[in-house]
């Protein structure tokens, strides 16, 4: 190496052990063994690599290197530079990440004339040894049953010392990282700041790979995915940098979560320009961008592109399958992404295998579950709250065929899916849903095609216009406030917010349509927790705890809800018990028979 990168005067800074792990989380793990002296012990055990280490007083040997992982950073430290560089870091966690750096860069670790390989040994005692040809490691962990082994071959040497033949040994990666890159991009970041954010780099990612763009934002910015540990995960000043809502961004991370720490390394560990001031020039984060696209489709294949607005709409529904997870059920049913955790039940599963499982071939309860909900969750929101058009929507009937498909298997999955299919309270309803007839229907109105695209099927005027017609004339009533008070008969949660978006009305449209009802009496003007509008039906309300809707208690019946003893509170609600055609004209045969909503 270089005179810069072996000058033994240089010497790092003391981190805590919190500051250096809520720096290196999500990429380097281990939680709990980062502490004041990791960043020298890493400099100590390259020094006993190149045989430029002397002991101290006391000290017989160096320490073998530590349960953490900083061991896989050897050939791939792209991910630390990128997120070192990003202007969506604190500067406390970035001055940790240039240190780690510059340290990284006088080490061999980052010299790619020499060779590093990682393993495991079958023996039970830990070691160092080291000749002219290089230096081994082995330690043992008995908590985890392991010994772990760690080899260095010295420039010029053919092998390491190895006191026992190891159970399997792999060669570290050997990428971007060298230390004339690593000193030259703290240089910079030192210099200029952080590089300047761009958020059609964070597009192009999103559209090449199918993650929604929170989490190729996050990926951009050397983050993707890192674990709950430290909080709060993003602070105001990073959220600030990539635009986007709390409640988005921590989607986006428990999209990321399928990944473990040693993927996320592997996925950004050549993304990094070869000279690091490409980074400050125009086009140079579209150009990581670009390059992290194709990594990532390598390593986990490319996905449908969700719309931004059904993203966000999906993530308002509040599943545990992330968003983006449950848009893919939709978009490419048969390929649908591993949810989180699903392979950690049978774990070691090796990595080429890993992007085989799809969110069907679940292996337990609560993957059945996860699958399920998102499923019959799903479902009713595409078909009613997506418009015409929308690939969401469009793709619910290849999930359903999809499910019923596997549904009809003899395998352990299919058992296991039908089990939570039809497991606790809701599993008669979701299985008669599915098996009587109401689904089919429900799926042909998405089918067919009769509503005119970019239109909803909670609109009355798209899907029956001439209910709509009937209403307007038996009450006399304009067109505007006749659909809105079908809209009030049916919905389960008609917001102020979703009505507008459904009807492409603006406020003051809808404050005119709310008008002429309250002037004939149809509906009253209050204020009630968690509805989201000012219009209701005369009659009782039963109150709803999230994720149950609140509604007119006259309306539960009809859509399939049911109510307390006393029924002052709405117990259960999940699927339309028919198509919207089918309940508008229900609720308006009730009105006309004289069973209407009534104080």
């Amino acid at each position: 190496m270089n005179e810069i990168a072996t000058a033994e005067s240089w010497t790092s800074r003391t981190w805590s052990g919190f500051a250096a792990s809520a720096a290196l989380q999500g990429l380097v793990g281990a939680l709990g063994c980062w502490n004041e002296d990791s960043f020298a012990s890493i400099r100590r055990i390259g020094r006993y690599i190149e045989g430029s280490w002397q002991p101290g007083p006391g000290e017989r040997d160096v320490r073998p290197p530590v349960a953490g992982s900083w061991t896989e950073l050897i050939g791939r430290p792209g991910a630390l530079a990128l997120r070192a560089a990003a202007p969506a870091t604190r500067p406390e966690r970035r001055e940790v990440l240039l240190d780690f750096l510059e340290m990284w860069a006088r080490t061999p670790f980052a010299d790619p004339a020499y060779r590093f390989r990682l393993g495991r040994l079958a023996e039970t005692t830990s070691f160092t040894v080291r000749d002219h040809q290089g230096a081994s490691f082995g330690l043992h962990l008995p908590a985890a049953r392991e010994t772990r082994y760690f080899e260095a071959v010295l420039p010029g040497g053919e092998a390491a010392p190895r006191p026992e033949e190891p159970l399997y040994v792999v060669d570290c990666h050997r990428g971007w990282g060298t230390p004339a890159q690593l000193l030259r991009l703290v240089e910079l970041v030192r210099e200029r700041g952080p590089f300047a954010w761009d958020a059609e780099a964070v597009l192009a990612l999103s559209e090449a790979t199918g993650l929604s763009r929170p989490a190729a934002a996050l990926v951009l910015a050397g983050n993707p995915g890192a674990d709950g540990c430290y909080q709060p995960f993003l602070d105001e000043h990073e959220r600030a940098v990539f635009g986007f809502k709390v409640v988005e961004l921590e989607a986006a991370r428990a999209e990321l979560s399928m990944l473990h720490d040693d993927e996320r390394l592997a996925l950004l560990a050549d993304v990094m320009p070869a000279d690091p001031v490409d980074l400050w020039e125009p086009g140079g984060l579209a150009r990581v961008a670009e390059r992290t696209a194709a990594v990532w489709v390598e390593q986990h294949g490319g996905r449908p592109h969700a719309p931004w607005s059904t993203w966000q709409a999906a993530v308002a529904l509040e599943t545990r399958m992330p968003a983006t997870h449950l848009c893919h059920l939709f978009l490419d049913p048969a390929n649908a992404t591993l949810p989180p955790g699903f392979y950690l039940r049978v774990w070691p599963c090796p990595p080429e295998h890993r992007h085989l499982r799809t969110a069907w071939d679940v292996m337990g309860s609560y993957d059945a579950d996860t699958v399920a909900d998102a499923l019959f969750t799903g479902l009713p929101w595409a078909y009613a709250n997506l418009p015409a058009g929308d690939p969401v929507r469009a793709g619910a009937p290849k999930a359903v065929h999809h499910l019923r498909k596997v549904l009809a298997g003899r395998d352990s999955p299919a058992r296991v899916l039908h089990s939570g299919v039809i497991r606790g309270n809701r599993g008669s309803r979701r299985w008669d849903w599915l098996t009587d007839g109401t689904c089919d229907r429900v799926m042909a109105r998405i089918t067919t095609g009769d509503l005119p695209a970019g239109r909803y099927e909670s609109d009355p005027r798209a899907c029956v216009p001439d209910l709509v017609a009937d209403v307007a004339a038996t009450l006399a009533l304009s067109e505007d406030p006749a659909a809105l008070y079908l809209q009030l008969l049916v919905l389960p949660a008609p917001s102020d917010r979703t009505v507008r978006r459904w009807n492409a009305w603006t406020p003051a449209r809808h404050k005119a349509a709310a008008a002429e009802l309250l002037s004939r009496g149809l509906v009253v003007e209050e204020r009630r927790a968690r509805a989201g509008r000012t219009l209701f039906l005369p009659g009782p309300w039963a109150h709803g705890k999230k994720p149950l809707p609140p509604m007119e208690s006259w309306k539960a019946p009809l859509v399939g809800a049911q109510l307390s003893a006393d029924g002052s509170t709405v117990r259960a609600f999940e699927l339309l018990p028919g198509t919207l055609p089918e309940l508008f004209t229900e609720a308006w045969r009730l009105v006309r028979r004289g069973e209407g909503p009534t104080t």
